[in-house]
């Protein structure tokens, strides 16, 4: 095997290593958020659903859930970058 071929294995490995590192807390965040937005669904079914202007828009619960997101898909194109460079390097053999 020829170095450059193992440098794209080796950089690949790592690349997918540290973004599933990294993805792994902002899905945890979402989840979390989802399952309190469920808890809080519920909970105004029970009580009457809320009205007025505080009721309508974004709440910051989606403002942080959309950057989440686009971490989330920051770190899902480094894994894809880094399955790419390991099938490079296996292919120049």
């Amino acid at each position: 095997m020829e170095l450059p071929s193992l440098a794209l294995i080796v950089a690949g490995i790592v690349a997918i290593v540290i973004g599933a590192l990294k993805v792994r807390g902002p899905l945890a965040t979402i989840r979390h958020l989802d399952q309190t937005e469920a808890n809080l669904s519920r909970y105004e079914s029970w009580r009457g659903k809320q009205t007025g202007p505080q009721a309508e828009g974004p709440t910051g619960a989606d403002i942080m859930r959309a950057q989440l997101r686009q971490r989330v898909i920051l770190w899902a194109v480094v894994i894809g970058g880094g399955i790419v460079a390991m099938i490079v390097g296996l292919a120049i053999r």
